[in-house]
């Protein structure tokens, strides 16, 4: 069986290098890790991934507007936010423009793999706020 193709935007780097991309390498084709906003963009149209685990506040592009863009020009890619924003408010605009899900960080790493199942089975996973 393939390994779901994830596309991470984060742009801390110890979280991005020491975390999420060791930990999810395990379950999934990491097959592009990016630090800003455009790069997520261009990431996403260079490798199609089937999931984008993009956090809200990124550089150059905020982390909406590149689920924007990338569910405008890939509809069947899932995006996922993974964000430290605990307020209900992020949760309802990110179910409205069409993500499959909003995770937060500082949660076990388990809760983000399941996230990613989840919104691959088509269903809104959410950390509870």
């Amino acid at each position: 069986m393939n390994k779901p193709r994830i596309l991470i935007a984060e742009d801390e780097v110890l979280i991005l290098e020491g975390t999420l991309r060791p930990v999810l390498k395990a379950h999934f084709d990491i097959v592009a890790a990016v630090g800003n906003g455009p790069d997520a963009i261009a990431a996403a149209e260079e490798h199609r991934p089937d999931v984008a685990l993009l956090d809200v506040s990124l550089p150059g592009l905020r982390g909406f507007d590149v689920a924007r863009k990338i569910l405008a020009s890939q509809p069947a890619c899932k995006v996922l936010f993974v964000s430290c924003y605990a307020e209900k408010a992020y949760v309802e605009a990110a179910r409205e423009l069409g993500a499959s899900g909003y995770v937060l960080k500082g949660r076990v790493f388990s809760e983000l793999v399941n996230a990613i199942r989840t919104a691959q089975s088509g269903e809104f996973y959410e950390s509870a706020v």
